[in-house]
């Protein structure tokens, strides 16, 4: 099973996230946490270890960036069953490259996500067997 979790401090982009995730099946009830502490207490403390997790994470937000979280959640037990997607207003490509090198990231998406960005994450082959009819 695989839950999602938005963590994203604008309250507007986590509506129409969840919106997104919800409509396009990706999660029927995500978590959504305005700041990355909140997500890393989560996934610490009330986080089934049965279950994967799909984050969708801002990059830039205040107290603790998405880079900070991505560094901490290496100390997260069960930290491989954790996926991200860096979703982020930033079109810098250093953003980019260093994503890249981080093994818990299968995706880089800009805002704001849309439908087809939900459908292209059903197809990365770390995520697809989630969505397989069966």
């Amino acid at each position: 099973m695989l839950r999602t979790i938005i963590i994203d401090d604008d309250e507007i982009v986590t509506f129409l996230q969840r919106k997104i995730v919800t409509k396009c099946e990706l999660d029927t009830d995500p978590y959504v946490f305005k700041d990355a502490q909140q997500g890393l207490d989560f996934l610490e403390n009330e986080s089934d270890q049965e279950v994967d997790y799909l984050i969708m994470l801002d990059i830039n937000m205040p107290k603790m960036d998405g880079w900070e979280f991505l560094r901490k959640l290496k100390m997260v037990k069960n930290n491989e069953r954790i996926h991200v997607v860096m979703v982020t207003s930033s079109i810098d490509r250093k953003d980019k490259r260093d994503a890249a090198e981080d093994s818990h990231v299968v995706d880089f998406i800009e805002k704001p996500v849309s439908a087809r960005h939900c459908s292209k994450l059903k197809g990365i082959s770390k995520l697809s067997a989630y969505f397989e009819e069966g």
